[in-house]
C-alpha cells in the first residue's frame, strides 16, 4: 500500500526509500562495490553503462514496483533520481528525467540548438 498525501501523491519518503533501493541496484549491475560511487544525477550510459546492462538493470528494477515497468521508461527516466521517482509513481517523474537530459547536456558541453543560429530564409 502506498503512503499518499492529500493530494493523491506518494509522499517524498517512498521515493526516498526507494534512491538507495536503485542506487544498489545500479552498483550491482555497474559492477561497483561502493553505491557512493554512484551519482544520482547523471545518465546510465554515460556511467559506463550499455543498453544491455540496462535490461539487467530493469530486471533488478522492477521488482521495486507494483506499477507496470517497461526498459523503455528506463531509457526516459536514465538517471538514479528519476528512475526513483518512476517507481515512486511520482507525477514529476518527467520533472527529474528532464534535469537528467539537461544535466546530460551540460556534462557534454553541449547546449540545444537555437533557432536563431538558423539563417533565415526569404
Amino acid at each position: 500500500m502506498t503512503d499518499e498525501n492529500a493530494t493523491g501523491r506518494p509522499t517524498w519518503s517512498e521515493e526516498d526509500d526507494l534512491l538507495p533501493r536503485v542506487r544498489a541496484a545500479w552498483a550491482e549491475v555497474l559492477g561497483t562495490e561502493d553505491t557512493v560511487d554512484i551519482p544520482l544525477d547523471t545518465n546510465f550510459l554515460e556511467t559506463s553503462g550499455s543498453s544491455l546492462l540496462l535490461i539487467l538493470l530493469w530486471e533488478r528494477l522492477h521488482v521495486l514496483t507494483d506499477r507496470p515497468l517497461k526498459v523503455s521508461d528506463l531509457f526516459e527516466h536514465a538517471t538514479v533520481r528519476a528512475q526513483a521517482a518512476l517507481l515512486a509513481g511520482a507525477a514529476d517523474s518527467r520533472a527529474a528525467a528532464a534535469a537528467g537530459v539537461a544535466d546530460r547536456g551540460r556534462l557534454l558541453g553541449r547546449t540545444p540548438p537555437r533557432a536563431a543560429m538558423r539563417p533565415e530564409l526569404p
